[in-house]
């Protein structure tokens, strides 16, 4: 007898990419035409994130399947290798990021998207900022509508979603979760709705440059033989992408 077993972590997650792709569909087109243009003119796609919010960051970063050009802008000390305490205390710490961007090759072609679901540290807002003065275009994968009433802990006031030009909505709650069991609420969902809106933009971007006949500079799994192709992107991108090593 085959039996069906129903999570309530799988519903959750379903109705939150149920609702992103409701919502967020012509903001994801334009990011994917962004992502697109960028690529087209030899730019890079930048991402930056804090502590969970960099596994988003992370996630297509010389993946089988994903775009070449992805420069993840890591920091030890903003991904808990430092602890955990500390991780948070950089990501309020303003200014901090910026050393952090100033290691990496920011251009004007270049696109950069930020994950964060409060959106209300320094560090995301010192991020968007920073690029933004090198000309860069900005995206911000944040819980937007969950933090109508957050105060920024940036002296400026800003949130995420106010200083990128463009915000996507993670569609997650203020606390990241999804369910309530025995009272206590559990069943976090922000990095499985940023990675899976993260991954649709890209999708849709190569979907894009296929249509204009272009090739795309996406990687193979290095476990099925795609260490040959792989090595070509790794020569073409190795100037712009820091640990690319």
């Amino acid at each position: 007898m085959t039996h069906t077993f129903k999570n309530a972590y799988f519903s959750a997650v379903e109705e939150v990419l149920s609702k992103i792709e409701k919502t967020q569909s012509a903001r994801m087109e334009t990011a994917a035409r962004l992502t697109a243009d960028t690529l087209e003119k030899g730019g890079v796609i930048h991402t930056f994130g804090c502590g969970h919010s960099a596994s988003a960051a992370l996630e297509p970063f010389h993946r089988s399947g994903c775009f070449a050009a992805v420069n993840a802008i890591l920091d030890p000390g903003l991904m808990f290798q430092c602890g955990a305490l500390a991780g948070t205390a950089f990501e309020r710490l303003e200014g901090y990021a910026n050393a952090v961007l100033a290691r990496h090759e920011l251009n004007p072609q270049d696109i950069l998207f930020v994950f964060s679901n409060s959106g209300r540290n320094p560090a995301g807002v010192d991020a968007i900022l920073y690029a933004k003065k090198q000309g860069v275009k900005t995206v911000a994968v944040t819980a937007a509508g969950a933090h109508t009433q957050s105060k920024s802990r940036h002296s400026s006031g800003l949130l995420l979603k106010d200083a990128a030009d463009l915000t996507l909505d993670n569609c997650c709650s203020a606390n990241e979760t999804a369910l309530v069991t025995a009272g206590v609420q559990t069943g976090p969902v922000s990095s499985v709705a940023a990675s899976c809106l993260f991954h649709a933009v890209l999708v849709r971007a190569a979907e894009i440059l296929a249509e204009k006949g272009l090739e795309l500079p996406v990687y193979k799994s290095s476990n099925a033989g795609g260490d040959e192709h792989n090595a070509k992107l790794e020569k073409k991108y190795h100037g712009r992408i820091k640990y690319l090593k």
